[in-house]
């Protein structure tokens, strides 16, 4: 038997050993980025999720004070109508050119200054959202 072969056979254990440890520790730690990936991956969809949500509520009640706006603006503009007629004793054709109506429905055109400031409102809530929810959007 020659002396260099039993070491050899351990300097190959050895090489072996080192590999296979460097193998499972790549596969350990790919597992560990594939799993920390996966939940960063989770965290964005439920921040998505949570933003589309407090948007969806913010245009809902967007929706719900526009319409109360268009109603409200209706209403109010009927009232003067009717004053100028009854109160005012105004002729019907100054009063009806004054107070022409408007359209009562939840999607009718508001004057642009309240048409603004409920716009701004509902920027604002979504900036809020986005900060919230750490979306960035």
């Amino acid at each position: 038997m020659s002396a260099g072969a039993p070491g050899g056979a351990a300097v190959k254990a050895r090489t072996f050993c080192r590999r296979s440890v460097r193998i499972v520790r790549t596969v350990i730690g790919g597992g560990i980025a594939a799993v920390m990936l996966l939940s960063n991956a989770t965290q964005e969809t439920a921040a998505q999720s949570a933003y589309e949500a407090c948007v969806n509520n913010a245009s809902a009640v967007y929706d719900a004070s526009h319409a109360a706006e268009c109603k409200r603006f209706a209403e109010q503009t009927e009232h003067d109508r009717a004053d100028c007629l009854g109160q005012l004793k105004l002729s019907p054709s100054y009063c009806d050119a004054s107070y022409p109506s408007r359209d009562g429905s939840p999607n009718c055109k508001l004057p642009a200054e309240n048409a603004t400031t409920s716009d701004a409102a509902f920027e604002r809530a979504r900036y809020r959202c986005a900060r919230e929810n750490g979306t960035g959007q």
